[in-house]
């Protein structure tokens, strides 16, 4: 399909998402739309569902470097927020997990600049205290994109599995691909 053509189709499930819930909210449906899209879990069977009805059949093979483990070098570790502070000797690039969606990209409070993905497989992972985003938001990324840049010598990480963070003890597993 060309780009326009998926653009406004794209518009146009957005609009009747939009009605849709209007349509709930003054209960003249009873279809839940709210509740399917409220969620992260949501976006990605969305997302799916959507890419699978518009997808181009042409695909192209590039090589990347091997996804952003924050375990393979770094100095300190230190529990922090529901996810940890690791330090590192110098920035590094941070890169995506594997494929999904780019759900968060701006400052909090409590990680400073903060970027956020919701993962195909419903995994959530937040890197905070980055220095620049490489992504914006509800932008889609594969294993190996690039999605922000550390300015500082550390970088704040938490991941959540089905809306519970995980132990910080358990995240060195986790981002080496072992706790699936």
């Amino acid at each position: 399909m060309k780009w326009k053509t998926k653009w406004i189709i794209a518009f146009l499930l957005t609009v009747s998402v939009v009605a849709l819930s209007k349509m709930e909210e003054r209960q003249l449906v009873n279809i839940p739309i709210t509740q399917y899209v409220t969620t992260g879990k949501d976006f990605v069977v969305m997302k799916k569902w959507v890419s699978s009805w518009i997808a181009d059949d042409e695909s192209i093979t590039v090589s990347a470097e091997a996804a952003f483990d924050p375990f393979a070098k770094y100095e300190s570790f230190q529990p922090y927020q529901d996810g940890a502070i690791i330090s590192y000797t110098q920035p590094l690039s941070i890169t995506s997990q594997g494929n999904g969606l780019v759900v968060f990209t701006g400052y909090t409070r409590q990680s400073g600049k903060t970027v956020t993905i919701q993962y195909d497989n419903g995994d959530e992972v937040t890197y905070g205290f980055v220095g620049s985003f490489s992504t914006l938001p509800y932008t889609t990324v594969r294993r190996g994109d690039e999605i922000a840049m550390m300015d500082e010598d550390a970088v704040y990480i938490r991941v959540k599995r089905n809306g519970i963070p995980l132990e910080p003890t358990v995240l060195a597993t986790y981002m080496t691909g072992d706790l699936e």
